[in-house]
């Protein structure tokens, strides 16, 4: 698409160049004909001042060579000068006898174009009456210039003007270009707080602009503020069906464990325990959805995030999980490779990517078996950035599966019990800030799950 900055320097300039040529156009017409004009009347001026240099003598005609001269002024010195003189009976007077005549008889005087000698000539024909004893005649008086010198002038004239006319059109593009840099300011700056902006950072646009783009940022606003409501709704949506479904999934697991103990029919208590862990995962899979709804990074406000202790929050979540994971008969194991590391983030969701990773990790790590090794919670530097790493001892993942782990309701061994959202939760909460999600398996030695944040900014 082309830019409103090259459209305005098209129609500003292609307009110039179009004046400029044609200017170049009539300024060549005008200044031939002028200049023509003029060498024209110097042509003639010097073939009639022969007229006074012409006498008779005993009834033959005479030419005073000693004060005979011809010029004009337009030769410089530069140009060729032909000539010829004749009476009435076509006799030779003068000059050159092959200069070709006028293609009209000379009754006024005739212009024309001849050639000469190899030269291209603008020649001027006159007669004017003479005494010649006592009759009277007449004789023709032909008085032709080169053309070159008229021809340079106008080239002259024309370089001259077309320098005048390209001087011109840069000044004029140079303006046009400050006109627009200066009248597309508003929207530069409207640009660049944009680009400044998080990408969840939906407020209005706040800039004092011009009219013409008063619109525009009106309609940036009203698309924002429909945005927001949208979000808005989403996330209200979510929570009203997860309050919604968690009540009944509730009452069904308190009814399907109530009856279940009151109930002899093995078979039927069989069944109720059954409704029972039907239940509780669907619980927990709402819950985990009600959280991935809350965690998308899209939805995210950045401008939230603040510094938190990296360790303390990994600490915290070690706190919250390891009765769950006792338990199992799992270890829950962390280290504080680098205690004091802070990251721009939300601890709350930061919590539950930790809270995620140890979840997945308790219940993927052995395969299709429970599993009973130690799961490993490390804060720590990694290319001089802030880390946290969740590892395993278990069976590990291959490497076409690696791939598909943080896809939703995607899990490697279909009959452990689990959402399918655990990673895909920790991917969400990752991008949100910034960070980026590794997962390595190497051969026999479990899953690794890292998360590189940024640095956050030093303070102050």
């Amino acid at each position: 698409m082309i830019s409103i900055r090259t459209r305005l320097l098209v129609w500003i300039g292609l307009p110039f160049v179009l004046l400029g040529v044609a200017a170049l156009i009539v300024g060549n017409l005008l200044l031939s004909r002028q200049i023509n004009s003029t060498f024209d009347a110097m042509l003639l001026n010097a073939a009639e001042r022969v007229e006074r240099r012409v006498y008779s003598v005993d009834g033959e005609l005479r030419i005073n060579t000693h004060y005979f001269s011809i010029s004009t002024l337009g030769s410089r010195g530069e140009g060729k000068i032909f000539y010829r003189i004749r009476d009435a009976q076509g006799k030779m007077l003068a000059g050159f006898q092959g200069l070709e005549g006028p293609p009209t008889p000379v009754e006024e005087p005739v212009f024309y174009d001849t050639r000469y000698a190899g030269n291209a000539l603008r020649a001027v024909a006159i007669t004017f009456p003479v005494q010649r004893s006592t009759q009277r005649s007449t004789i023709e008086v032909i008085v032709a210039e080169s053309t070159e010198t008229r021809q340079d002038l106008i080239n002259d004239f024309l370089l001259t003007l077309s320098g005048l006319v390209a001087a011109g059109g840069l000044i004029a593009v140079s303006i046009a270009l400050l006109a627009i840099y200066q009248g597309l300011a508003p929207l530069k700056a409207i640009s660049r707080s944009l680009r400044r902006r998080s990408p969840n950072d939906l407020e209005p646009i706040e800039a004092a602009v011009p009219r013409e783009v008063s619109a525009l940022v009106a309609s940036i606003n009203g698309l924002m503020a429909r945005m927001r409501q949208s979000i808005h709704n989403t996330q209200q949506f979510n929570a009203d069906v997860s309050h919604q479904l968690r009540t009944p999934v509730s009452e069904i697991r308190a009814l399907a464990e109530l009856t279940g103990r009151q109930c002899e029919d093995a078979a039927a208590r069989r069944n109720l325990q059954e409704i029972e862990r039907i239940a509780e995962g669907a619980g927990y899979t709402v819950q985990q959805l009600l959280t991935l709804a809350k965690t998308r990074h899209e939805l995210v406000d950045t401008a939230s995030l603040a510094p938190v202790d990296l360790g303390e929050v990994c600490r915290d979540a070690c706190t919250e999980a390891i009765a769950r994971i006792y338990q199992r008969g799992q270890e829950l194991e962390f280290h504080d490779n680098d205690s004091g590391s802070r990251v721009m983030a939300d601890a709350i969701m930061l919590r539950w990517l930790i809270q995620n990773l140890i979840e997945n990790a308790s219940q993927h790590a052995g395969g299709g078996q429970p599993y009973r090794g130690t799961i490993h919670v490390a804060a720590l530097h990694r290319d001089g950035k802030p880390a946290l790493r969740v590892s395993d001892d278990g069976v590990g993942v291959s490497p076409d599966e690696l791939q598909h782990l943080t896809e939703r309701f995607y899990r490697a061994s279909p009959e452990t019990p689990g959402s399918g959202l655990g990673l895909a939760i920790v991917d969400e909460v990752a991008r949100a800030h910034g960070a980026t999600l590794e997962l390595a398996s190497p051969p026999g030695k479990g899953l690794a799950v890292t998360v590189t944040f940024p640095t956050a900014p030093a303070a102050g």
